[in-house]
C-alpha cells in the first residue's frame, strides 16, 4: 500500500466548498484508490488533510502520470490554498473487524 497526505490552510468561509467539491470528486474514484478521508485538524483549525490510501506506488504513479490526482490539489486551490503532498509506503497495518 501507498499512502499520500495533501494538506493545506482552508479559511472557515471555504470549508463547506471543500467538503461539497470533496463529496462529489470522490463518488468517481480511480480504480486503484482503495480509501480517502477528508479530515479537519482540531488543534489547527484551518489545516484541512485528503488522506488517500493507494493500492501501490505504481498505480499512484500511473494516475500521477495521467493528471488524476491533479483532482485533490485543484479542491484545494478552489477553496483558496495552496496544497503540500507527501508520499508514504506501508511497511505494516492493522484493521480491527467487528
Amino acid at each position: 500500500m501507498f499512502i499520500t497526505i495533501l494538506e493545506g490552510q482552508v479559511k472557515e468561509q471555504n470549508w463547506q466548498q471543500l467538503e461539497k467539491n470533496y463529496a462529489a470528486a470522490i463518488r468517481n474514484p480511480p480504480p486503484g484508490l482503495l480509501e480517502s478521508f477528508l479530515i479537519h485538524c482540531l488543534d489547527n483549525t484551518g489545516l484541512w488533510r485528503i488522506i488517500s490510501v493507494w493500492k501501490d506506488e505504481g498505480t499512484y504513479n500511473q494516475y500521477k502520470t495521467e493528471k488524476i490526482i491533479d483532482t485533490c490539489v485543484q479542491l484545494f486551490c478552489d477553496a483558496g490554498s495552496i496544497p503540500s503532498r507527501t508520499t508514504h509506503h506501508v511497511h505494516q497495518k492493522y484493521t480491527r473487524v467487528y
